[in-house]
């Protein structure tokens, strides 16, 4: 994620966006594009891909009330999925009053960029508690896959990664 800048490098100013950096290490230059409008957070892969070309990546967005919605969808919390060959995008957008964490990428499979779930905390302000959801990464439109409600909230900018059992 690419913010446009940041007051005095430590507040944030503004919204960040996807962006890919390309670095040619025969020519030792760097390449940037932009790759979507929405704003987000917690970009992630595969952690099996790290440092590899992956396929797919994934975001958590909320909304910025400054900003003007075009969908009413974008009024709500989400996780964008991107497809970074083809350059489309699916998002889950959660109930009003739902707000996702960063989602950790969890295999179904031995294959690095394979199937698998986005599994996030969600924070239900309306009620303080946080869920856990789990998304079916390959049909992120769908309902969740699990819900398991949480007696307490986790804290917002909890991180987590998924390890297998050995």
């Amino acid at each position: 994620m690419r913010y446009p800048s940041l007051r005095d490098g430590a507040t944030v100013a503004t919204t960040a966006h996807l962006w890919r950096w390309t670095i040619d290490l025969t020519t030792g230059t760097i390449s940037e594009a932009q790759l979507d409008d929405h704003p987000g957070e917690f970009p992630r892969i595969d952690d099996r891909l790290a440092g590899l070309p992956a396929e797919f990546g994934h975001a958590t967005a909320a909304p910025v009330p400054e900003l003007p919605q075009c969908d009413p969808d974008e009024s709500r919390a989400a996780i964008h999925r991107y497809d970074l060959r083809g350059s489309s995008v699916a998002s889950h957008y959660f109930a009003p009053g739902g707000f996702p964490g960063e989602a950790a990428f969890a295999p179904a499979d031995d294959r690095p960029g394979g199937p698998g779930w986005l599994m996030t905390y969600v924070y239900d302000a309306s009620t303080d508690p946080s869920d856990l959801v789990i998304l079916d990464a390959d049909h992120l439109t769908q309902e969740p896959v699990a819900t398991i409600h949480l007696p307490r909230r986790v804290p917002a900018g909890f991180h987590g990664s998924w390890l297998a059992d050995a």
